[in-house]
């Protein structure tokens, strides 16, 4: 076998092959298409990887939702909960409610969050998102502090120290016709990139008790935020917490929140894997013609080692290990130039936000390529390889050395 290997290498390897006529055209149109490949995985994975974070980093694994709002202890509720999941991390208490943002003549409907902001750092991670600014929510006086959205921001003009006013419609308690204004003016203490693009244009985030003040409910919250040790175990945990809590909970997990969007993405990810396979798979018939000419130029070689003894079965698998050999090296570049790819990618995804927030429902992916997806292209590129080589393959096993000779 090892003699084998090396002579498929010496013949594959000279001036007369590899390194002359169609086959650097051949091998080029198979590294384009594993490295498109590759590029087109790691996007699509990253997407859906910044997709997963944003939604863990600000609202935690799962979510544990009551409706009319807790007014429990909110302890009670976590022991009972890490009973049932003893995997949970921390929860924190959190609010969720709408209001009216306004500033300097500019209205916005906004989504207020509010969290206990001791334990928040425990379940949410807000320190890889700050743009500017600091994660302080302490009060300050009269100031009530927020972190808001990159987008609210850039479209309002507000700055870190910046005072806005956030405005809520209460029905009159006599008259549910009319409604009265409830003000909460706040002072921005950091801008975030909250991942998701309705999330940068929306979300405020600030203390439990400014949202308790605003929507007037007393020491009442709407749920828990938690976090587990696995992010990808929080589906599980999910199920088991809605069996053991009842129906009056709500319990959502991160993926539930968009699995919409992430059903779509798993099936672009096969419609695209296979839709720029068919660039392998042409790139392949390129290098079975490749090595077709070389059978064809190598009559006198193949010839020559029949008459020293190598039997058909043995000619096949050399001009087999050939055509792996082309597949191994289109495997190896074209990964490499898929990496190049995601690099320039980023760059220009950095400089000239090629990605439309309202279309993608975020406007930025680091790509990434999962080991899993690197094997399934390399399998696959292998295997076509493999089979574009056997026709010229058994074309030079059943090559008549007396013929060889003659024509070679």
């Amino acid at each position: 076998m090892k003699q084998l290997v090396w002579i498929a290498s010496r013949l594959l390897f000279s001036k007369r092959t590899l390194f002359g006529g169609s086959a650097v055209f051949s091998l080029t149109g198979l590294v384009l298409g594993v490295g498109a490949l590759v590029a087109s995985m790691a996007v699509v994975s990253g997407f859906e990887a910044s997709l997963r974070s944003a939604m863990a980093d600000v609202t935690g694994h799962v979510q544990i939702i009551k409706r009319p709002m807790l007014s429990d202890p909110w302890q009670e509720l976590e022991n009972g909960i890490r009973k049932t999941e003893p995997t949970l991390v921390a929860s924190v208490r959190f609010l969720r409610t709408e209001a009216v943002l306004a500033h300097q003549g500019v209205v916005s409907g906004v989504m207020i969050q509010g969290v206990d902001e001791i334990r928040a750092p425990e379940v949410l991670n807000f320190s890889s998102r700050l743009v500017s600014g600091e994660l302080n929510l302490k009060p300050n006086g009269e100031k009530t502090p927020a972190l808001i959205g990159k987008r609210i921001a850039s479209r309002l003009g507000l700055k870190v120290g910046d005072l806005f006013r956030v405005v809520m419609p209460v029905p009159d308690a006599i008259d549910p016709g009319r409604f009265e204004r409830r003000i909460v003016e706040f002072q921005v203490r950091g801008v975030l990139d909250l991942g998701k693009n309705d999330w940068n244009e929306r979300m405020i985030i600030t203390t439990l008790e400014a949202a308790q003040k605003l929507v007037q409910v007393g020491d009442r919250y709407s749920g828990l935020l938690l976090k587990f040790e696995d992010v990808n175990y929080a589906r599980t945990a999910a199920f088991h917490l809605s069996q053991n809590l009842g129906p009056g909970y709500l319990v959502y997990d991160w993926r539930e929140l968009n699995e919409n969007l992430f059903e779509a993405v798993k099936i672009e990810r096969v419609v695209i894997f296979l839709v720029i396979l068919i660039i392998v798979i042409v790139a392949s018939f390129n290098v079975a013609s490749t090595l077709f000419v070389n059978v064809v130029q190598r009559y006198a070689d193949i010839a020559i080692l029949k008459t020293l003894g190598l039997t058909e079965k043995s000619i096949l698998k050399m001009f087999s290990f050939q055509g792996l050999f082309m597949g191994a090296i289109g495997l190896i570049f074209g990964t490499l130039f898929g990496f190049v790819l995601c690099v320039l990618f980023t760059i220009i995804q950095a400089t000239m936000g090629v990605l439309s927030g309202s279309v993608y429902r975020i406007d930025s992916i680091q790509p990434e390529l999962r080991f899993v997806d690197w094997i399934a292209i390399a399998a696959v590129t292998m295997l076509i390889s493999f089979f574009a080589t056997l026709a010229p393959a058994l074309r030079g096993s059943r090559l008549n050395p007396v013929e060889g000779l003659k024509y070679g």
